[in-house]
């Protein structure tokens, strides 16, 4: 999943559809406290070589607080995933 140095960490991710059908991540829950997202970059949807392996929803965010993360979902549906940058 994430890079060999990303640290991952205990969190939730609070998304938004807006009035697309797509979600996008709007903060991150770390430890009971909620930290919007300010910027989001690098998104891409990371696919498998294999025909039928799952394909993923990748992108590095910044926090309010200034902290960079990585967020990672399996799709379409799968569990969040942060990871600290």
């Amino acid at each position: 999943m994430g890079d060999p140095g990303d640290v991952p960490l205990i969190a939730k991710v609070e998304c938004r559809s807006d009035t697309k059908g797509e979600e996008r991540p709007v903060a991150v829950w770390i430890a009971g406290e909620r930290f919007r997202v300010t910027r989001l970059r690098r998104q891409h949807l990371r696919g498998a070589a294999e025909a039928g392996a799952p394909a993923f929803y990748v992108a590095d965010a910044t926090l309010r607080d200034g902290r960079e993360v990585r967020l990672e979902r399996k799709l379409p549906d799968g569990v969040w995933r942060v990871f600290s940058l």
